[in-house]
């Protein structure tokens, strides 16, 4: 994928909310984000909320401590945008933008549905990675819940470009509205090359009126071997 045509999923995105799709979602549920593949705030989030948060990871596969600072912020009902720096051993390894819509139509009191599109320039490899997902969650009752993203990842990489498949499924249980277990699964589908799975129990705590924490410590499994896998998000939202 061009960086032309980057640009273009980039405007009509962008411009969604102009066209009639923005609407208030208050009567849909406000669901658990996944702490592994962050959304872009939660899916109906309201306009003028943003979020800055950062992720950090220890790569027991490569022993490399990888940090994920980002900012987050809702330019509409729905509608968020989020920049990211992925950075690996403290050196910036790529840029990262995110856009994130919520569809208003089919929503109900249970069950809430958007798109994602993800863009990440690596420095080094000079690769264009471009993800395109279709988000969808249901609220069981008021203490189980599910959030799932299915979708397709293109790689440009100087004219040698695959595609791969994209899952994340998730599972919480609320315990209380500042206590919230959750067990995440990372699946890339990736022809030609050995598939990458993360299977990540966690846990969310609301410390602060606008803090929390996220942390996990879990296993994945690439290039045929298994490697214990911790991760934690620090979130400050507003």
């Amino acid at each position: 994928m061009t960086i032309q045509t980057v640009l273009a999923w980039f405007l009509i995105l962008f411009l969604l909310p102009s066209v009639g799709y923005s609407g208030s979602f208050k009567k849909a549920p406000r669901l658990p984000e996944p702490m592994v593949f962050d959304l872009v705030l939660p899916l109906g989030a309201n306009k003028n909320e943003y979020e800055f948060n950062s992720m950090g990871q220890y790569n027991f596969e490569e022993h490399a401590a990888e940090i994920n600072p980002e900012f987050e912020y809702a330019y509409a009902d729905g509608y968020g945008i989020e920049v990211e720096f992925p950075m690996r051993n403290a050196e910036l390894e790529a840029y990262k933008l995110a856009l994130q819509g919520t569809f208003n139509f089919l929503n109900t009191e249970k069950f809430i549905h958007g798109w994602q599109y993800i863009g990440e320039y690596h420095k080094h490899s000079k690769a264009m990675e471009n993800d395109l997902l279709y988000l969808f969650g249901y609220q069981f009752n008021e203490n189980w819940s599910m959030l799932n993203m299915a979708g397709f990842r293109f790689t440009d990489v100087r004219s040698r470009g695959r595609a791969e498949g994209l899952f994340n499924g998730n599972l919480f249980y609320t315990i209380s509205k500042d206590l919230i277990l959750g067990l995440e699964v990372n699946y890339e589908a990736r022809p030609g090359h050995p598939d990458i799975a993360l299977i990540m129990p966690q846990v969310h705590i609301q410390v602060a009126a606008h803090a929390k924490i996220q942390f996990g410590f879990g296993m994945k499994r690439s290039h045929h071997e298994n490697f214990p896998h911790a991760a934690t998000r620090i979130i400050f939202g507003f």
